[in-house]
């Protein structure tokens, strides 16, 4: 656009100077022109580095741009703002050398013959007649600013983006260890603490073959989990309903955890995004890890139900229950980042004595 801009800019200009243009000047300004719509076509990625066809590029932009304002009237030619066109390129979409000499070059073609001129070495043309000091430093400063500032604007706002995306990146790994590794580790707790309630009074801790069954499930289980974020693999089956998929993680939790659990799945017409699934499956492990770890109770239930282009998926017990008005766990907290990422609604709703309820509620317009 400011390409474009200053072109129709210096013709206007131009135009009401002068209406006619010189012989062969109106021809050269329309293949200036014809190359700059070719230079936008062919914009280079900011990622590619330097190459020779871009170096080739960046030489003839700044080669036709001098040569049309030196053509036109030097520092007094209605194309001189133009003649930053390559110097900005070169700062935003290569790097800061090659702006800073694109910048000089023009410096110098543009603005060092006015300069020569002001010193009277002589008779020179037309074009360097008058005193051009003043201007020729104001020309040379904008140069060099449109070299650098450009350049330290793209620098930071990339370092703005890297760093969003590292954040985004550790909230992820947060959440996943946290609903993984963190919940495996604590049924091993729960086992464990199980088994030293077990022990006779002489101290023997007696473990059932089941128990050791459950432990070493447990542990191959977590070392996986390691295993796939160390090799950027995903083990949520990206194809499977995810009504499959949420009964067989409230089954898995009620066999980790010796925990009897009614499950229910139905009406279900939508299948979520597997995005959305992966959320909205953490979510509930999330809420059966916390009625393990703290709830106490003797009767859990977990529902996915549908209705049109909605699900609702909720986690229920009779447990003990605590006060909403305390401050919310780590556990509660991620959540409810989830349900937000997965376009999603969480209500928890509980009171002492009187056990928890986790409710996620999901349209699938919200995705759209």
């Amino acid at each position: 656009l400011f390409r474009f801009f200053t072109i129709a800019m210096g013709v206007g200009l131009h135009v009401a100077r002068e209406p006619e243009f010189p012989v062969g000047l109106d021809i050269f300004m329309g293949f200036v022109a014809l190359f700059a719509v070719a230079r936008v076509l062919v914009r280079p990625s900011p990622a590619g580095g330097r190459s020779v066809p871009m170096l080739g590029m960046l030489i003839a932009d700044i080669w036709l741009s001098a040569a049309l304002v030196v053509s036109t009237g030097g520092l007094d030619s209605p194309f001189l703002i133009y003649s930053l066109v390559p110097i900005l390129t070169a700062s935003l979409l290569m790097n800061q050398l090659l702006a800073a000499i694109s910048a000089l070059i023009s410096i110098a073609v543009v603005a060092g013959g006015h300069v020569i001129g002001a010193v009277d070495v002589g008779d020179l043309p037309w074009i360097l007649d008058g005193n051009y000091l003043a201007v020729s430093l104001l020309y040379s400063a904008v140069c060099l600013l449109c070299a650098q500032l450009p350049f330290l604007a793209n620098l930071n706002w990339h370092r703005r983006l890297n760093s969003v995306a590292v954040g985004a990146e550790r909230g992820r790994l947060r959440r996943e260890i946290h609903d993984n590794v963190a919940q495996t580790l604590a049924f091993l707790s729960l086992k464990v603490k199980r088994a030293e309630e077990s022990a006779t009074d002489e101290g023997t801790v007696r473990v059932t073959p089941r128990d050791m069954r459950d432990i070493a499930q447990s542990v191959e289980r977590a070392y996986l989990t390691i295993r796939d974020y160390l090799d950027g693999a995903d083990d949520e089956e990206i194809d499977r309903p995810l009504a499959d998929s949420f009964s067989e993680a409230v089954r898995q939790w009620s066999r980790d955890t010796g925990l009897p659990v009614r499950i229910r799945t139905s009406g279900i017409q939508i299948e979520p995004s597997p995005y959305v699934r992966q959320h909205l499956l953490q979510i509930a492990r999330e809420a059966l890890a916390n009625v393990a770890k703290h709830a106490y109770a003797s009767d859990v239930s977990a529902e996915l139900t549908g209705d049109g282009s909605g699900l609702v998926l909720s986690i229920r017990d009779d447990g003990r229950g605590f006060s909403l008005d305390g401050p919310s766990g780590h556990g509660r907290d991620i959540m409810q980042e989830r349900a937000s990422l997965a376009g999603a609604s969480l209500t928890v709703d509980s009171r002492p004595g009187e056990g928890t309820s986790v409710t996620v509620e999901y349209n699938d317009s919200m995705e759209r």
